[in-house]
């Protein structure tokens, strides 16, 4: 909650650039029945439904990129930005929109099939071109394929911040194939201080409010981290779950 408010207090603009950012305002009709329930003693209040498979990201999660990209970028940490997973552009939308304010100074980079439909959305690419260009950000890099074939192959040789989403619906033990393809590519190349954020990283009976999407997204950051000296921190997702690690 104490993510939620800091976000809306401070970064209103941002939320109103993010696609579908209003279906997480809440009607004043739930509003009065808020301010009814509390009277009543109530402890818990009336808020919008998260869908799973409509919803790619959670205003919480929204802020803490906020708060680690600032910091990113206010510590001068080296590097380009890169998304491995970038679907329709829910978080691309927040990247890039802080990322404007650098002037081109820093590149965004999105890998993405874009032929794979989660939810009930089509025309996986045009929405998210379409949905980029409502932030009034410029356009990322977009490398387009299988992430077998454009990961290692077309990233940076220097990375400040990754975003690693993904998810294909795959079971667990094929999309950990996936996640440990990403992560091998991704970590050499992370500068020191760099940010590396695992979308669905799940840990049953501690993340707090989270879903456990993709299990496969756990077993291959554990496995990779084992021996290094960084490990896997959760960050509080509201209904999503994730986790992220600093380079040594």
């Amino acid at each position: 909650m104490v993510f939620t408010m800091s976000f809306e207090q401070n970064s209103d603009s941002l939320l109103k650039t993010l696609p579908g950012a209003t279906r997480w305002v809440i009607p004043r009709w739930a509003n009065f029945v808020n301010k009814v329930l509390k009277k009543l003693g109530s402890p818990v209040d009336l808020k919008v439904r998260f869908d799973h498979r409509e919803d790619m990201v959670s205003l919480e999660q929204v802020s803490n990129f906020e708060l680690q990209i600032n910091e990113l970028l206010d510590h001068g940490v080296p590097g380009e930005f890169v998304e491995l997973g970038c679907y329709t552009g829910s978080t691309t939308a927040v990247f890039a929109s802080l990322l404007a304010k650098e002037q081109g100074e820093r590149k965004l980079h999105v890998y993405d099939r874009f032929d794979i439909e989660l939810g009930s959305v089509s025309s996986i690419r045009q929405t998210f071109e379409a949905n980029i260009r409502k932030t009034g950000a410029p356009m990322p890099m977009i490398h387009a394929g299988d992430a077998f074939e454009t990961v290692p192959a077309q990233l940076p040789s220097s990375i400040a911040f990754a975003h690693i989403d993904l998810g294909t619906g795959a079971p667990a033990d094929i999309h950990r194939l996936l996640i440990d393809h990403a992560l091998n590519s991704v970590y050499p190349r992370l500068s020191a201080h760099g940010i590396m954020v695992f979308m669905d990283y799940h840990v049953e009976g501690v993340t707090l409010n989270g879903h456990d999407s993709n299990r496969g997204v756990r077993l291959a950051v554990d496995d990779f981290f084992r021996n290094k000296p960084e490990k896997p921190r959760l960050m509080y997702g509201g209904a999503c779950s994730h986790a992220y690690i600093r380079k040594s």
